[in-house]
């Protein structure tokens, strides 16, 4: 199929398509017309993904090769050159910083801290982000699965 019409490509009408009603969810009634379509609709997206998943890591060994390059060329933090029309810049970024809290507590402790105020301390300075929820969708073992 050419790559122009997978973007055109929808799932026909439910009247139009076989009624597929095998798996767990057709215990539950609010999945049984809704829950397919989407599944084949992320199983294609996650085909195409898949197709350049390689590509994404190739290009990022070459960018690695690339800034190897640079380093040993001396080029130092945000200093640039140009190449074949690009702008090929060696850039640096700290680490990421986090304490960590289980050698933080055992220090205290050492110095005479009380680990009961150590422990409230930090369990009192710690923020919680969000949670998150998603969904994942993955062959099931054993299933015959069909190419998107």
């Amino acid at each position: 199929m050419p790559r122009s019409a997978l973007a055109f490509r929808r799932d026909p009408p439910a009247a139009e398509r076989p009624r597929i009603v095998d798996g767990t969810f057709a215990q539950h009634p609010k999945l049984v017309e809704a829950l397919p379509p989407l599944v084949r609709k992320q199983r294609r997206l996650a085909a195409r993904i898949a197709t350049v998943a390689q590509t994404v890591k190739d290009e990022k060994a070459i960018r690695g090769d690339i800034d190897l390059l640079l380093i040993a060329a001396g080029l130092k933090k945000s200093e640039v050159v140009t190449c074949a029309g690009y702008d090929v810049r060696h850039n640096e970024k700290a680490g990421a910083t986090s304490i960590n809290s289980d050698t933080l507590t055992e220090q205290l402790v050492a110095g005479g801290v009380d680990r009961a105020f150590v422990v409230q301390a930090l369990k009192a300075s710690t923020e919680t982000g969000e949670p998150s929820k998603f969904a994942t969708v993955t062959p099931t073992k054993g299933a015959k699965v069909h190419a998107p």
